[in-house]
């Protein structure tokens, strides 16, 4: 029998926003989004970072003066608590995805299980 997987898929991206970390995040973000001292600071840090990304993907290394911005962002937004509750309900969205992902790994695992951990031999007792 035959099974389309993506319909497993397209269905688990249709739950997805009826879960609680979902929604946690959004109103995280809505939330950040209503403070404007936060917001920006938050979004030059994301820009920031997007930039140095894509400088490293093209083998240019961050220069001293965006690393030192980033450091400062980062200082500042740890005193926001938008920017903390924001961070929090992120982690427990990705907590989410990486339970399902290891779920949907478990039967690829499965399969190599049978190798199992390699222990080193013991020298042989003469």
């Amino acid at each position: 029998m035959a099974i389309n997987i993506y319909d497993t898929v397209n269905q688990l991206a249709k739950e997805l926003p009826q879960t609680e970390q979902y929604g946690n995040v959004k109103l995280a973000f809505a939330a950040l989004k209503n403070d404007l001292m936060a917001y920006s600071t938050y979004k030059k840090f994301m820009d920031l970072q997007a930039k140095m990304r894509t400088n490293q993907m093209t083998g240019q290394q961050p220069s001293e003066n965006d690393l030192k911005q980033l450091e400062d962002l980062a200082k500042q937004m740890q005193d926001m608590k938008p920017v903390q509750n924001l961070m929090e309900a992120e982690q427990a969205l990705n907590q989410l995805l990486n339970d399902i992902n290891g779920s949907l790994m478990k039967p690829i695992e499965d399969i190599y299980k049978e190798l199992g951990p390699s222990e080193p031999k013991q020298p042989e007792s003469k």
